[in-house]
C-alpha cells in the first residue's frame, strides 16, 4: 500500500474512532532511552484520537514511582502485569545467558516474554472490541503471534539482527564477538519469521524498510519520521558554555559505551590538544564501570541519570553522537537540533534521518576528521550558530509530534479498515476525530 493509499484510507474511515490493544514490555516513564521517546511521541496523541489500552509488565520500583499514573493522565488506560527483571550484575544473569545458547530464541526476545502478559492480552481480545493490535519492538513478538483477535501491527524501532551484527564485528572482547555473532544468528531468524507473521510493519527510516525488504523479503513494511517535541526541546542561548561539549544517551546500552570509548581514547585527546580547556559531559542513565572510568579524565565528566537533560543540552556548545554499532534513527540528534545545537555525528549515528551535511549537521567517521570538526565549532561561534538554527527549522518544520503521529495513524487505520475489522464509532464531541 503506498503513501497515497494510506491517504485515501484515512479519508474513507475519517472520524472513525478506533480501540487499539498496544503491548509494550515497560511503561513509557521515565522516558530515559530512544525507544519510550518515539513511542511516547506518538501515544500522547494517538490516546487523544481513539481508545489505546497499554498493556506491559511493571517492576516493583516502577509501581512505586507514578509511572502508570503519568501514562493515565495522557489518556491512556494502563494494565500492568508485575514483573522482576534478573540483575545484569547478578550470577542468575550470566547463567541465563549461558541457558539461553541451548534454545532457539535470542535472549532478549526469551526474557521479554510473559506467560500472563500473553493470557491477559487474550482476555482483553476476548472480552472487548478491539479493532487493531500493535506490538512495540520484535522482542516483544512471542506475547502477541497467535493471539486470536483484530489485525496486528509490528512497531519496529531498529533492524534488530543488524544491532547485533555491528556489535560482533566491533566489540574488543573475542567471547563477545562470538556471543554476539551467535545472537544475531537467532535474531536473524526470529526477526524474520516474526515480522510475517503481522498484518503491517511501521520501520522507523526508509533505509530500515530496505533492510527489511532485503533481508526478509518483507512486503508490509511502511515508515514513519522520527519525532521530536518541539514545544518541550526550546532553543536557549543564555547559558551556552563555549567549551563544553556533551554526548547524551542511555549509558548502559552497549552502543552508546562502545561511542563512548571511541570518543574517550580517540577522539577527545585530539580535541583537548586543540582546545586544551575543553570539557566533556557524558550525560545518561545508569552508566557502567566501562563508562565512569573516563570521570575527571582530561576534563571528562560522567553525570549518570538526569531528571531532564534539557539543562545540559542548553550550556552546550557542541552536540556529539559517536556511534559505531546501532540500527534504528537517534532521537537524541533531533533533540539537539530542536534545541538549536550543532550537532557533529558518524554517518552511522545520523543514519535514517534526513538532513543536509554541513547545513543541518557535521558527519565524521574517522576520529582525526571528528575531532577536526568538533575543534572548528568550538572555535567558530558564528558557524555553530548558523547550524544550530537550521537545524532547529529543519525539524520543527518536518518533524514535530503531531505531524509524525498523523503518520502513525493513519497506516494504523488502514491495516484495520483494509481487514473489515474497524467498528464505526462516530466520534464525540469531545474532538476525538482522525
Amino acid at each position: 500500500m503506498t503513501v497515497r493509499d494510506f491517504r485515501v484510507a484515512r479519508k474513507a474511515v475519517s472520524r472513525t474512532h478506533m480501540k487499539i490493544l498496544f503491548l509494550q514490555k515497560r511503561p513509557l516513564f521515565p522516558a530515559d532511552n530512544g525507544g519510550r521517546i518515539r513511542t511516547l511521541n506518538v501515544l500522547r496523541h494517538l490516546a487523544q484520537w481513539h481508545d489505546v489500552t497499554y498493556l506491559c509488565n511493571l517492576l516493583p520500583e516502577e509501581e512505586q514511582s507514578g509511572s502508570v499514573q503519568k501514562m493515565e493522565e495522557l489518556g491512556l488506560r494502563v494494565v500492568a502485569i508485575p514483573w522482576n527483571e534478573t540483575s545484569r550484575r547478578s550470577m542468575r544473569f550470566c547463567a541465563e545467558l549461558a541457558a539461553n545458547c541451548l534454545t532457539t530464541q535470542p535472549y532478549n526476545v526469551a526474557k521479554d516474554f510473559d506467560e500472563r502478559l500473553r493470557r491477559r492480552a487474550q482476555e482483553l481480545l476476548n472480552r472487548e472490541q478491539y479493532d487493531l493490535v500493535i506490538c512495540d519492538f520484535v522482542q516483544m513478538a512471542a506475547n502477541a503471534i497467535g493471539l486470536n483477535g483484530p489485525p496486528m501491527l509490528l512497531f519496529q524501532h531498529n533492524v534488530e539482527a543488524e544491532i547485533f551484527e555491528r556489535h560482533a564485528q566491533q566489540d574488543s572482547g573475542v567471547l563477545r564477538r562470538a556471543y554476539m555473532a551467535y545472537q544475531a544468528r537467532k535474531m536473524r531468524r526470529f526477526e524474520g519469521e516474526a515480522g510475517l507473521t503481522f498484518d503491517t510493519v511501521i520501520a522507523v527510516s526508509d533505509r530500515d524498510r530496505q533492510q527489511y525488504a532485503q533481508r526478509y523479503g518483507w512486503s508490509h513494511v511502511h515508515t514513519i519520521d522520527t519525532a521530536v517535541d518541539v514545544e518541550f526541546f526550546q532553543p536557549d542561548e543564555t547559558s551556552v558554555d563555549p567549551e563544553l561539549v556533551i554526548f547524551v544517551g542511555s549509558m548502559d546500552w552497549l552502543p552508546n559505551v562502545d561511542g563512548v570509548e571511541f570518543l574517550a581514547r580517540e577522539i577527545w585527546p585530539r580535541v583537548r590538544e586543540a582546545c586544551p580547556h575543553a570539557r566533556l559531559q557524558i550525560v545518561g542513565r545508569h552508566p557502567t564501570s566501562a563508562v565512569k572510568q573516563y570521570d575527571g579524565v582530561e576534563g571528562v565528566e560522567v553525570t549518570g541519570g538526569v531528571q531532564d537533560v534539557r539543562p545540559y543540552y542548553k550550556q552546550a556548545a557542541v552536540v556529539v553522537v559517536p556511534l559505531r554499532i546501532g540500527g534504528g534513527t537517534r532521537i537524541k540528534i533531533y533533540e539537539a537540533m530542536a534545541m538549536a545545537k550543532p550537532v557533529v555525528s558518524t554517518p552511522l549515528g545520523a543514519e535514517g534521518l534526513t538532513f543536509i551535511e554541513g547545513k543541518h549537521l557535521e558527519l565524521a567517521e574517522y576520529a582525526d576528521l571528528f575531532a577536526e570538526k568538533v575543534v572548528r565549532l568550538l572555535s567558530d561561534n558564528e558557524r555553530r550558530r548558523r547550524i544550530g538554527h537550521a537545524a532547529r527549522e529543519h525539524v520543527s518544520e518536518n518533524f514535530s509530534t503531531p505531524v509524525i503521529a498523523r503518520q502513525f495513524e493513519g497506516i494504523c487505520l488502514a491495516t484495520a479498515s483494509s481487514a473489515g475489522y474497524i467498528t464505526l464509532r462516530r466520534a464525540s464531541a469531545t474532538g476525538a476525530v482522525c
